[in-house]
């Protein structure tokens, strides 16, 4: 990898284990596409199977479908934080560009400095990782304020059981965050709504200083 991305990029996370025979790869593949189609950015994943390869490989259908609606050189990519792993031995074949890490930190890392926007699809362990690191970097303003946080429905009563024990169900103890935390986080699975949500964070950053 010559060059991380300069330009606006939404980071797509999920499990490894679902496959091209599952619905959620498929949503994953649509989802990538119609953001590539609408807004021309570059998606970001791990790098690896499963809901990586879908979103890295909606990117490559998208730019071959609209292949002369994007400028020449300014085509939108798609690119892979990768780590070695024993069950990912091979990188997925859907990526313009990959960056290989020896660690979750630093692969953690180059996500953070990279992307200005992210959907959480369904995961396990690892995915559920990167999504509380994102949470977390915006309960402490080191992310930008509208900075979108798409979490897929599937995360939705996991976190609502968090925030009972860490707060609603605390009332005769010292709640444990804050009670507008939820809000800081999203949860859709339509399409085009995440879409829009992508969007308006894309226009906001294109009218300021552009990253």
């Amino acid at each position: 990898m010559n060059t991380l991305s300069k330009n606006f990029s939404i980071a797509i996370f999920g499990s490894a284990r679902l496959q091209a025979n599952t619905p959620e790869f498929q949503f994953i593949c649509d989802l990538s596409q119609a953001i590539v189609e609408t807004l021309g950015i570059d998606i970001v994943t791990g790098g690896g199977p499963g809901i990586m390869e879908a979103a890295n490989q909606g990117v490559m259908q998208a730019v071959i479908e609209q292949w002369d609606h994007f400028k020449k050189g300014n085509r939108p990519k798609s690119y892979g934080m990768s780590v070695r792993l024993p069950y990912e031995e091979e990188s997925s074949p859907y990526l313009h560009v990959e960056k290989l890490h020896k660690h979750f930190t630093t692969r953690l890392q180059s996500f953070v400095s990279l992307i200005q926007g992210a959907y959480v699809g369904a995961g396990g362990i690892g995915t559920l990782l990167e999504l509380s690191l994102l949470w977390q970097l915006k309960q402490v303003n080191h992310l930008p304020v509208d900075f979108p946080l798409v979490l897929a429905p599937v995360w939705e009563p996991i976190l609502e059981a968090f925030y009972d024990m860490t707060f609603s169900q605390r009332e005769n103890s010292i709640p444990l965050i804050n009670s507008d935390n939820m809000a800081l986080i999203q949860f859709s699975d339509n399409i085009e709504e995440i879409v829009e949500i992508f969007r308006f964070a894309h226009q906001r950053w294109q009218e300021t200083d552009c990253g």
